[in-house]
């Protein structure tokens, strides 16, 4: 049988891109069997950027790049109606660069992509010097102090956090598009850098996710760290954050910038194993557009938020350090990315309040933490914010804890979070009794004669 998912129609809309994809496999690999996407662009109009003047082979590259990782299994043809030249002559090496991060891929499973036209698109003059991507988060705000100035263009694209469609809320996402919109123009004021906003429904109405994670899983038999890291969806990341790719062209931008999530553990260098790894980046061409090294490729998280408080001193501002994926204008203070990114600001002497963590409690963080429930599974950022501790420093905030921190160590302290979670477990089976219908369906399973 052969097995093809073609995108059918591009349609060009002023801000915005519409597409139309069939899948054609009668493998369920999409949605549904013709699937409605689109990307769209905010804050545009004081760029003059508007989509209907660009060529067929830019307007799709944010789907192509989307797609592409399904041709890397189940021997799929992608069939695309123009592809940019550049971007054509490099999908072998866009191939390599994620088999070796997140397989090996066979090549018995690779499919291929066929375009009806291939087009060598010259980039325009350009208007700008950089795109930088800004989430918000540490790695975001550090790349943005990095590459200030009327020369860069702030870049933020929050579809990739939230699949807004998938849930049954209507207004779900709303709030976390408000304040992904609100970082970037507070921090394109200080910066004195132009922005743009993106959205699109890839994530949430283009592929079948459950079940491509679950053959990648069960049928492809994927082990790698990356692909525990963060599987299916990190292998779209860049795709997705490629929606910028038709703009970039337009405004004649040739390098695009994103923070580095780089982290050593103690003195052995590492690169992270996920869909943000620099060696996917730097596989990513097109036209004459490519990533820029990674900002702050080898700097420590410890080190960055302390760039960043003391950039922020200069200009007698403040701004939000964004970390929390919950659709809600405030930070839990609560969630991994939350209780690391607190720590980071504590140990830089800074109020997490401050900082746009607006429900820290000094009392209650101090208890979750001195409770073992601050859980990493990659240690290299435990060690690096309990490295970072000063035993010759008093901190203005939560200085006991942080020295109890340091005293007890980073491994240690991971040892006693791994114990309460093992007794967590215990404890939860111990109290069986409170739930008579699992009792009632023990004994059932143990003596088949009694029914429910």
């Amino acid at each position: 049988m052969h097995k093809t998912i073609e995108i059918t129609k591009i349609v060009p809309e002023k801000d915005s891109i519409k597409y139309e994809i069939h899948d054609y496999t009668g493998m369920g690999l999409l949605k549904k069997e013709k699937v409605s996407a689109w990307v769209k662009y905010y804050n545009a109009e004081i760029f003059d950027f508007t989509t209907e003047n660009l060529p067929e082979s830019i307007l799709a590259l944010p789907i192509t790049f989307y797609m592409l990782p399904i041709t890397w299994f189940y021997n799929i043809e992608l069939i695309v109606p123009s592809i940019d030249k550049t971007l054509f002559e490099n999908l072998e090496t866009i191939y390599q660069a994620y088999s070796r991060i997140y397989g090996p891929f066979k090549p018995e499973w690779k499919g291929k992509v066929t375009a009806k036209n291939i087009i060598e698109n010259k980039i325009p003059t350009n208007h700008y010097d950089n795109i930088v991507f800004f989430s918000g988060g540490v790695d975001a705000v550090h790349a943005g102090i990095s590459n200030p100035g009327i020369r860069n263009i702030l870049v933020t694209v929050p579809s990739i956090e939230v699949t807004f469609n998938q849930q049954k809320e209507e207004n779900y996402g709303n709030d976390f598009i408000k304040i992904k919109s609100r970082l970037i123009r507070e921090f394109s004021h200080i910066s004195e850098s132009n922005w743009l906003m993106i959205t699109n429904n890839f994530l949430a109405n283009v592929f079948n996710d459950k079940k491509v994670q679950n053959d990648l899983t069960n049928v492809f038999k994927l082990t790698s760290h990356a692909f525990y890291q963060d599987g299916w969806w990190g292998m779209k990341y860049l795709g997705n954050l490629l929606s910028s790719a038709p703009f970039a062209f337009a405004m004649g931008i040739s390098k695009l910038i994103m923070g580095s999530t780089f982290e050593p553990l103690e003195n052995k260098p590492s690169s992270n194993m996920d869909g943000a790894n620099p060696e996917l980046s730097d596989s990513m061409k097109f036209s004459s557009i490519t990533f820029a090294e990674q900002d702050g490729l080898l700097t420590r998280r410890s080190k960055k938020v302390q760039d960043i408080t003391d950039w922020f001193s200069t200009k007698s501002s403040k701004t939000k350090i964004w970390a929390c994926s919950a659709d809600d204008t405030e930070q839990c203070s609560k969630c991994l990315k939350c209780i690391r990114t607190q720590l980071n600001l504590l140990c830089a002497k800074q109020n997490p309040r401050d900082w746009g963590f607006v429900k820290f409690n000094e009392k209650q963080f101090e208890k979750l933490i001195r409770n073992y429930e601050y859980h990493e599974k990659n240690l290299c950022w435990l060690w690096d914010i309990i490295d970072s501790i000063d035993n010759n420093t008093t901190y203005p905030y939560c200085n006991d804890m942080l020295h109890w921190m340091k005293a007890i160590g980073y491994q240690e302290y991971n040892r006693r979070v791994l114990k309460r979670i093992k007794s967590g477990k215990y404890l939860r089976i111990l109290k069986i009794h409170k739930y008579p219908y699992y009792i009632k369906s023990i004994l059932c399973k143990a003596f088949s004669k009694h029914k429910l």
